[in-house]
Formats: structure tokens, C-alpha cells, sequence
């Protein structure tokens, strides 16, 4: 599909600010194959029934973010659904049932093309379909097999789930509003209502996993691939009390336990952090040896040739130079279809000049990141494209390496 001016005004526009665009990111995606390849393979064993969980680790700026919306775009497009979320001071990791009621609040899936968020949106189709049918025995026998196989895994929710059919079938809009609120791990539901579809209690922390399984073998039922779940900015963890941050990572530990022995099959978690997380001797994951075994060690951290990507941490590296100038080319190319705007010099002349820039303000190239670098990229063309009789940024410049520092010179 040809990239629009709209499309194209949004990738910048975001870049501009520093965050990720929430589409076409596959034109901006280098230097990341390998991972992604890694990701296709993850959706494939867990599209077949298993679980599965990966770790993203790098530092601020090194593109964690981009590679979380990356797999979320992807794995949408793959008929998963998927609930990205982070850890802030709205939703801690040391309490079970807070990850479920953000896991249920933050659903996406795809609809005719689009992403559409909502829990009910899930079930919609699925729901007209049974309605349609002109064979209403063969819809009950689909009904019925949905419900004893939610059973076996909790039968509060599928009591509720049965519940939440017929009063959509019904158009008891009201009642279906509370049972849809109540499996998405909401608390506080009217006794009444509760009545209405013959549950007690709520999710908390000790049923919170069953519910989610529930939850996963419903959707799987309905068609889905699976559910992806998307945790960024893991490493807020070691921020907290020493007495929460152990059970946070107790809970980490219960997660891969149970999805990858297959007990929690058909989803995918992936977890960001930066390398202070998996390092920290004092707050990071290495002082919970049970879960510091878990995550594996590469043979040798600084040989990428050695890397192996299919353990459970991937470590992104650094963008190298000719990656850099792919990412510069992309972004250059973008920038034309926005302001229908061509560059007097090189794309490679752009990208010196970026770096200079960067570093008059401190940058040092070694530490680049990628937020930093793109950021810099769009100022540096913005005053290109606005001050075009400036000569500022008019000669051509040629990276040289001398020993390990990299030099400019003017090729006019």
C-alpha cells in the first residue's frame, strides 16, 4: 500500500516527540530481523497450543517500545489477540488479579482490517453468527461444548460466560454490561445483578491464573490464534519495597512456571526491561535465584556471533552505522512524501550532520540511542526544509574512522 500524506505526517509527527507510531512500523523496522523472525516462530508454537515467554532487554531509547508495537501489530494481523500494558503505579506486578483486570482492560484484536479494543468485540461475531443460524441445534451443541470446556478450567466464569450470552442474545444490555465487567476482573457489581448470573466472590489473587486460562481457551474456541500479553518498563519492579518486589518476581517466576510447562497454553507473554534489571546485584532479578535461573545466560555476551536468540532474553544491540544510515534513508523518504521536500544534500551527508548535532549536545555516539538519533534527524530536516537559503547544513560530509573515533570532512 502506497503511503499516504496522512500516514506519512503521523510517523513524523510521533518521531518529532520522541514516541512510537502506532502504524506502518514496518517502515521504519531495521537492523531487527533476526528478533522478529524469533517472534514469528514464538506465534507459531503458541498459535499450536503452547505457552511461551520472552524477555526484551535494552536499554531507554534502544527501540524496546518499537519492538513491543512491532510484535502487537504483527500478532494482530495474526489473528492473536493481544493486550499490551506497563508497569507504573496503576498496575503493580506483586498482585495477580491487577494483572488480569489490565490484561481484560487492555484487549485488541483485529476486525475487518482494523484494530478494534473492546471485550465485547470479541464475542460479537461470534454471537450473530449463533443468532443467524438457521440450524438452532447445531448453535446449542456449539454453545454447550464452549461451556463444559470452560468448566474444566473454572466454572464460576463459565457459568457467567453462559450467563453473558443470553443476555446479549436477549438485549439485556444492563445485565450483559455487569457479567462482561465482572469476568474483565471487575469488583465492585451489584449483589443483585451478581444474583442474576449465579456467582460469588470475584478474580483475586488466587484464582486470577484459572480465569485467565479460561479466558484463553474461550477465545481459542471462538477462532483466535491465542492471546499475546505485552509488559513494558519491567525494570519500575526494583523501585519498589523490598517485601513487594519479592513477590513481583515470585509472580514472574509463576508466569513462565505455568505457561511454559503447557499448564497456560496458547499464550505468549513478553516482557521489556532495561539492563540494570537482569544485572542489578541488589534489586534486579539476581537476587531471586530461582527466576535468575530461569532466564539462561548467553555462552558469551559480547560475541553476537554466539547469541543465541531462541533463549528466553533477547538483548537488543546497538544500530551500527550502515543500519543507521538504512534508518536515515527510510525516514528521509517519509519526510519527501510530507513535505514533498528534497534534500540538497546526501542522505549520508544528513546523517553526519545528525551526529555532530547530537553531539554538540553532549551526545556520544558509542551511547547513541535510537530515540535520540531519530529525534535529531527530524529537527536537523525541519530546519533544512523550512531555512532552505541557510547554508548551515549545505556541505556534503564524509564519515572517517581514525583508530576509534569517527571524523567529518567536507567532500565539496
Amino acid at each position: 500500500m502506497e503511503l499516504t500524506v496522512q500516514r506519512a505526517r503521523n510517523i513524523i509527527n510521533a518521531l518529532k516527540n520522541g514516541v512510537v507510531p502506532d502504524c506502518d512500523l514496518e517502515l521504519l523496522c531495521v537492523g531487527r530481523n533476526r528478533e522478529i523472525k524469533e517472534f514469528e516462530r514464538c506465534f507459531e508454537v503458541t498459535c499450536g497450543g503452547s505457552g511461551t515467554v520472552k524477555f526484551l532487554n535494552g536499554e531507554y531509547g534502544s527501540g524496546k517500545s518499537f519492538l513491543m508495537n512491532v510484535i502487537k501489530q504483527t500478532a494482530v494481523k495474526n489473528d492473536f489477540i493481544v493486550s499490551k500494558i506497563q508497569v507504573d503505579r496503576g498496575f503493580r506486578f506483586n498482585n495477580l488479579e491487577h494483572l488480569y483486570y489490565h490484561v481484560m482492560h487492555n484487549l485488541a484484536l483485529s476486525i475487518t482490517g482494523g484494530s478494534v479494543t473492546s471485550f465485547e468485540s470479541i464475542f460479537d461475531l461470534w454471537i450473530s453468527r449463533l443468532q443467524e443460524s438457521t440450524n438452532k441445534d447445531s448453535a446449542t451443541a456449539e454453545i454447550n461444548k464452549v461451556i463444559s470446556t470452560l468448566n474444566i478450567h473454572n466454572m464460576s466464569f463459565a457459568r457467567a460466560f453462559l450467563a453473558y450470552i443470553r443476555a446479549r442474545i436477549e438485549k439485556d444490555r444492563v445485565l450483559s454490561d455487569a457479567i462482561a465487567s465482572w469476568l474483565m476482573g471487575e469488583k465492585n457489581i451489584p449483589a443483585n445483578l451478581k444474583a442474576k448470573f449465579d456467582v460469588v466472590g470475584s478474580v483475586d489473587r488466587l484464582n486470577s491464573i484459572d480465569f485467565l486460562k479460561a479466558f484463553v481457551n474461550l477465545i481459542k474456541l471462538l477462532g483466535y490464534s491465542g492471546l499475546i500479553i505485552l509488559i513494558d518498563e519491567l525494570e519500575l519492579i526494583m523501585n519498589e519495597r523490598i517485601d513487594i518486589r519479592r513477590v513481583s518476581y515470585e509472580n514472574l517466576r509463576n508466569i513462565i512456571d505455568v505457561c511454559c510447562s503447557g499448564e497456560l497454553g496458547s499464550c505468549m507473554f513478553v516482557f521489556a526491561a532495561t539492563n540494570d534489571f537482569f544485572e542489578n546485584p541488589e534489586k534486579g532479578i539476581k537476587t531471586y535465584e530461582a527466576l535468575s535461573q530461569r532466564l539462561g545466560d548467553a555462552i558469551d555476551k559480547s560475541n553476537s556471533a554466539l547469541y543465541d536468540v531462541r533463549q528466553p532474553v533477547i538483548r537488543l544491540h546497538k544500530l551500527n552505522t550502515e543500519e543507521f544510515q538504512e534508518l536515515t534513508d527510510r525516514v528521509i523518504n517519509i519526510y519527501k512524501i510530507l513535505y514533498n521536500f528534497v534534500p540538497a544534500n546526501s542522505n549520508e551527508s544528513i546523517r553526519s550532520w545528525t551526529f555532530i548535532s547530537l553531539r554538540k549536545f553532549g551526545g556520544k555516539l558509542a551511547e547513541l540511542s535510537i530515540r535520540e538519533y531519530l529525534t535529531k534527524l527530524i529537527e536537523v530536516l525541519d530546519i533544512m526544509e523550512q531555512h532552505p537559503e541557510n547554508k548551515l547544513f549545505t556541505s556534503e560530509l564524509k564519515a572517517v574512522k581514525k583508530g576509534d573515533t569517527e571524523v567529518y570532512i567536507n567532500r565539496n
